[in-house]
């Protein structure tokens, strides 16, 4: 008994360390984690279909809009938010088209904002990538995640509407590659025209925001 005992303790020992020296030695531990990363970035929310495309006036959160975005939309225009991480394969796929109607080139890491011209409208375009984000876009996802699963890719459109006499900031937020059955070209017209509501938005309610 001790003897068998003994046999298997060595096995185990022996199949621990082949285990630890493949993960250590190879790659399988960065590709059995940017898989389970990767599944973990699509399943979290339905990403297969679009969440709305409706624009709303609260946060998700419930809190007042960060001070930077009333500051921008006071100063410059609307604002386009891109959320992504550094593993997921649906931004990976939805970024190229993001780049193609903002007439822009950026890595995938990147954390930016830049104001560009769109349709005759200064639009404020900012990339969040939130493994590398720090300040004031670290935390901002949760303010503009509708469906509060924290889920990337997430694109945001902030503008300006009019509540019962009050003109208040107006978002829409939808999410992954928004239709299983759309083309690109169709992800790309869905995105450019929430992008042009809010600027026709913008411009119509822009004479009568206050800010607090």
């Amino acid at each position: 008994m001790k003897k068998m005992l003994a046999i298997q303790i060595v096995a185990l020992i022996l199949v621990s360390g082949s285990l630890g020296g493949m993960f250590v030695f190879t790659d399988v531990y960065d590709d059995v984690h940017a898989r389970i990363v990767s599944i973990l970035c699509l399943s979290c929310v339905k990403l297969n279909r679009v969440i709305s495309l409706d624009f709303t006036f609260e946060t998700a959160n419930g809190k007042d809009h960060p001070d930077f975005i009333i500051d921008n939309l006071t100063k410059k225009g609307p604002i386009f938010l891109s959320f992504r991480t550094d593993v997921c394969e649906y931004c990976d796929y939805m970024e190229p088209l993001i780049k193609e109607i903002f007439n822009l080139e950026f890595e995938k890491e990147d954390v930016f904002s830049i104001t560009v011209d769109f349709n005759g409208t200064d639009v404020t375009f900012v990339h969040i990538n939130k493994d590398h984000a720090t300040g004031k876009f670290k935390d901002l996802q949760p303010f503009y995640d509708i469906d509060g699963d924290n889920a990337v890719p997430m694109f945001t459109t902030i503008t300006l509407g009019y509540d019962r006499r009050i003109v208040k900031p107006f978002y829409n937020t939808v999410y992954g590659i928004l239709d299983s059955d759309y083309t690109d070209e169709q992800r790309i017209e869905v995105l450019t025209n929430i992008i042009l509501d809010g600027i026709e938005l913008y411009n119509e309610n822009r004479p009568g925001f206050i800010p607090d």
